[in-house]
């Protein structure tokens, strides 16, 4: 006869057998419950069949000793299945209570069971993760309250590249109809992937032989956004399929797995927008020109951005991914897994952009239009003002993959895993505007000397509120017809990561130590980013420029006393206003706001880009002479620069080898168990960069230009950093229905990968540059020897389940950080730029090492219940619930150089931690009965810090959501769905660079969905 014992280590084993075939700690956790279940023979049911409350368990069965597993059910007794919400509930709630370490999952074991849109709004559901809004959609996910810089994802336990600056996954690439479970770790062990302090993500994709049976599903939904049913000329409308099949066969004495799935998404991203230049300053005189800060002054001191900009847009987004994965097991002890994973995702936007250019500019606040804190929510002055266009299109594949091979047998197991990943993104941007001028386009005084038009921009509502000069028409294109110029910028983005990992485990008999594992993992992560050199009309990058060329090739154009190329004359002005000129193409623009800018005058993007660039690509030769660059038409697309080296290109190659040793322990009754381990990791980086010289210009409005030379150095900068992560977790049984856990760990969150280029981005802006000082303000770039942020952790959690399908936890948390990663100190961070021949030394923003510690501590606590209970119908109810509270007394001081006499933090309070929600809450509340499932979703996060780059420090307003879903069953194999997103439509806020200090307004609208599944 067995011994209990000796029947948990069966178990534990084919749990750990399962674990490596994802090579990480993830699969372990969804292995268990798998592996227990294998031993209890069930009965075949339909598939969407619902236990009545009457079959609902009472909680678990326990033959009188803690941890000792029931009797396995005999053959003759029915196993009722439990589908739809309640299954994903009890699904998640057992991997949560099998696990060795703190987790929270969702976990189905249908592919594309959960109802969200994106793998972020999945994770939104799980307790103390909480996700940015990016134009409607979850992005940027934080765990307990804590930023994306602090976690870490991984697809399958292998890390993932992106094509944005960071390292946060894009969970946009992962539709959820082909990802069946997440995993958030919130304490971690010995063999866990490094780079997450708050914790680590592992999305999880089906393996074919654990599903037990063939399924086909496919899935079909229409959207309907109402944002952009306002648009001219749309209607709204997108949609949505999806499609995944899996199946099994006999291969002789062994076992052949296949699951495919494919997604794909046709949908627009509306928004009405408003957001203010990065650019900040601190001010404190009053009218005249552009506003500066001057000490001794009596004047209070106020920010204000370079500019204002109101935008409306036109978006169009597709995606399609597919997934797929072959296992063999040839024989028991042998899992042979291949899976791979592609994606495309496409988005075009198509923008039109309403101006206040000059924001500095003739400044005098309102009575009580300055906060206490120097908030500017209040001001009148005069400013050209701007009719921009712009259509951005961004393109990026995904490829990612691995083979992963593992024995396993009584005695122990070892394992293999190869991955890929990479991620390609290009992004184009072609850019055009027309200015007001000081006579109208039929030769009239416009009534307004050099084209400046007064104005009123408050924002005591909380909202933009602007108004003009009465006798100043916004919507009339006649005002507009100067200072035209066309731009085009493209980036180049490329991030490939190959690792290799090799696991392995020995079981150990009738002792304390049941298992001892070990295991190294190599990886190579390189990020190339090519800020491709800019393209415009009016000035000379590299000495390339947009112009026309006659039927000969030559230059048709001139070149002012700057040595910019000529001005675009008033005829081309006149032209271009005239034939690019289009009515307002939206209907009810920011009317859910207090906003009051509904219309102005817009101009066709394409149209007003090729009236401005030209028809050919031309560089200025060092002896004067033009000459055509072949290959190159601006009508079409100007392509990449013929030179596409610049300052702010980044090339980082992080090499990791990692190596751990872990032991699992428990006792013999079963209530006591966990593991102790230790992981080392060698991390070496090399970043290269480069360094040009420029040339001053003075442009036609008198601003000051800066040009590169074109001639460039090659930089290059290392670092070698070891991190040795020791990590304890434990729990224990008090009863049959409580667990508590506790863990004490080491860990690390490593920078941006961007943040360790050696790059330098010299931004200058269009306006307000009236000397070189100021046109060489508000450099910026990465720093190579940034190091991780480390972290000493202790967690515990205490977890109640009353019966099978109910959970109530409560866990504390706290974690000493170390290495912070924060602004640099300027006066540590002075670089000298070559301009006209002379060394001109600037302050450089980027980030740095604190030599500080500094606490983080926090709880989360949540429950979650169903109410079988109840009679008839009502027994369908159930609800869950969240709420993380986190606090930290770490500073980030405000990073910006714009003034480097006078920078923003001297004038504003620190921030906190970068994402860092003091408050999060989720609730959901349900019904599943029968056919029906029904589903209310409310998500809140308080405010946080969201920085863009190395800009002033910016802040989102608390956020918050309400989704719903519904979805009746017609038959065992048909579905009718119903979605609605974002019905609150709350409007997201940011504030830069202190609170109050509203610097974008994003408004999304409501999104609907109708569709049908179908499985078999």
């Amino acid at each position: 006869m067995m011994t209990d014992r000796r029947h948990r280590m069966l178990l534990f084993r084919k749990c750990a057998a399962r674990g490596l075939l994802l090579s990480s700690t993830a699969a372990f956790v969804i292995a268990c419950p798998l592996a227990a279940q294998e031993n209890a023979p069930q009965e075949r049911i339909p598939d969407r069949q619902v236990e009545s409350a009457s079959q609902e368990s009472s909680g678990p069965e326990d033959d009188g000793r803690f941890g000792v597993p029931a009797p396995l059910a005999d053959d003759s007794e029915p196993v009722i299945v439990v589908t739809g919400i309640r299954e994903t509930q009890r699904n998640s709630i057992e991997t949560k209570r099998s696990a060795d370490v703190i987790v929270d999952a969702i976990i189905s074991d249908e592919i594309g069971e959960t109802p969200d849109q994106s793998v972020g709004e999945t994770l939104e559901r799980i307790v103390g993760v909480t996700a940015d809004r990016f134009k409607g959609s979850a992005s940027e996910i934080s765990i307990r309250g804590l930023g994306p810089f602090l976690g870490f994802s991984t697809l399958n336990g292998r890390e993932v590249t992106n094509g944005s600056g960071d390292r946060a996954v894009s969970f946009q690439q992962f539709p959820s109809e082909i990802v069946n479970g997440v995993l958030v770790y919130k304490s971690q062990n010995a063999s866990l992937v490094e780079g997450g302090t708050s914790g680590v993500i592992d999305l999880r994709t089906l393996r074919p032989l654990d599903a037990g049976r063939r399924r086909l599903r496919i899935d079909a939904r229409g959207v309907y956004e109402a944002l952009d049913d306002n648009i001219d000329g749309r209607n709204g409308l997108g949609y949505r399929v999806s499609g995944s099949y899996v199946d099994q066969f006999q291969v002789g004495d062994g076992e052949l797995g296949i699951s495919v799935g494919y997604a794909r998404a046709d949908e627009s991203a509306p928004e009405d927008f408003y957001t203010e230049s990065s650019s900040v300053r601190p001010c404190n005189t009053i009218g005249g020109g552009n506003c500066s800060f001057e000490e001794g002054s009596d004047s209070p001191t106020y920010f204000v951005p370079n500019s204002f900009l109101f935008r409306q847009s036109n978006n169009d987004q597709n995606r399609d991914a597919v997934i797929g994965t072959i296992q063999y097991k040839p024989r028991p002890e042998l899992d042979i897994n291949i899976d791979g994973q592609y994606s495309t995702r496409f988005f075009e936007e198509d923008r039109s952009d309403l101006v206040i250019a000059e924001g500095r500019r003739g400044i005098t606040p309102e009575p009580d239009g300055i906060l206490d804190n120097g908030v500017l929510i209040d001001h009148s002055a005069d400013s050209r003002i701007e009719s921009q266009t712009r259509i951005r299109r961004r393109d990026e594949e995904y490829y990612g993959g691995g083979l992963s091979t593992e024995w396993s047998d009584d005695f122990g197991r070892v394992g293999l895993d190869l991955s890929y990943s990479e991620t390609k993104r290009t992004e184009l941007d072609r850019s055009a505007r027309l200015r007001t001028s000081s006579t109208l386009i039929d030769g009239t005084d416009s009534g307004f000397g050099n084209g400046r038009i007064p104005y009123q921009l408050d924002k005591t509502s909380g909202f933009p509120v602007v108004t003009f000069d009465p006798e100043f028409d916004v919507t009339d294109p006649d005002f507009f017809n100067d200072a035209g110029y066309a731009r085009r910028d493209f980036t180049d983005r490329n991030d490939k990561i190959y690792a290799a990992r090799l696991d392995g485990e020995a079981y150990v008999e009738d002792s304390f130590i049941t298992s001892i594992q070990g295991g190294v993992r190599y990886s190579d992560h390189r990020r190339v980013a090519d800020q491709d050199i800019q393209l415009r009309s009016d000035s000379l990058n590299n000495g390339f420029f947009l112009g026309t060329a006659d039927e000969a090739g030559n230059y048709t154009g001139d070149f002012t006393g700057s040595g910019a190329p000529d001005p675009i004359s008033p005829a081309q002005h006149i032209a271009a206003s005239q034939s690019c000129r289009m009515p307002f193409r939206q209907n009810n623009y920011f009317s859910t706001t207090p906003s009051n800018l509904s219309n102005w005058a817009q101009f066709d993007a394409t149209c007003l880009f090729n009236a401005f660039s030209g028809n050919a690509v031309f560089r200025r030769n060092p002896d004067g002479s033009v000459s055509l660059v072949d290959g190159f038409d601006a009508n079409a697309d100007p392509g990449s620069s013929p030179d596409p080296r610049s300052t702010s290109d980044i090339d980082v190659t992080e090499k990791i080898m990692a190596a751990y040793a872990m032991a699992n322990f428990e006792t013999g009754d079963g209530r006591f168990g966990g593991n102790i381990g230790v992981r080392l990791v060698d991390t070496t980086v090399e970043s290269v960069g480069f360094r040009t010289q420029f040339l001053s210009g003075v442009s036609e409005d008198g601003n000051v230009t800066l040009t590169s030379t074109g001639e460039y150095d090659l930089v290059r900068r290392s670092n070698r950093f070891l991190n040795i992560l020791p990590s304890l977790n434990v729990k224990f049984l008090a009863t049959p229905d409580i667990l508590v856990r506790g863990a004490v760990y080491k860990a690390i969150s490593r920078p941006n990968i961007e943040d360790m280029g050696a790059g330098r981005d010299i931004s200058t802006d269009d306006t307000g540059n009236l000397t070189i000082a100021d046109a060489i303000a508000g450099v910026s770039g990465g720093n190579p020897q940034l190091e991780p942020l480390e972290s000493w952790n202790a967690d515990l959690s205490f977890e109640w389940y009353p019966k099978e399908g109910d959970l109530v936890s409560f866990a504390p948390f706290y974690k000493q950080l170390k290495a912070g990663i924060v602004s640099a100190d300027f006066n540590a961070t002075q670089e000298s730029f070559i301009i006209d021949g002379q060394p001109v030394t600037v302050p450089v923003a980027q980030q740095a090492n604190s030599d500080e510690s500094s606490d983080l501590w926090g709880f989360e606590a949540s429950v979650s219940h169903a109410m079988t209970y109840l009679p008839g119908l009502l027994s369908g109810l159930g609800f869950v619930g969240g709420y993380t509270y986190a606090d930290t007394n770490f500073e980030y001081a405000d990073p910006s150089a714009v003034d480097a006499d006078f920078p923003l933090r001297l004038f504003t309070s620190p921030a906190q931690i970068i994402g860092l929600s003091r408050h999060t809450f989720t609730a959901t509340g349900y019904y599943d009965k029968g056919p029906v499932q029904l589903r209310l979703i409310y998500k809140y996060r308080s405010r946080y810090l969201k920085p863009f780059e190395l800009n002033a420090n910016r802040f989102a307003e608390d956020g918050q959501s309400l989704d719903a879903s519904a979805s009746f069953d017609l038959t065992d194999n048909l579905q009718l769905r119903f979605q609605a997103l974002n019905l609150t439509n709350h409007p997201q806020i940011l504030e830069r660079p202190a609170t109050g200090a509203i610097s974008e307004v994003s408004v999304y609208g409501r999104r609907y969905y109708a569709g049908v599944t179908a499985r078999f």
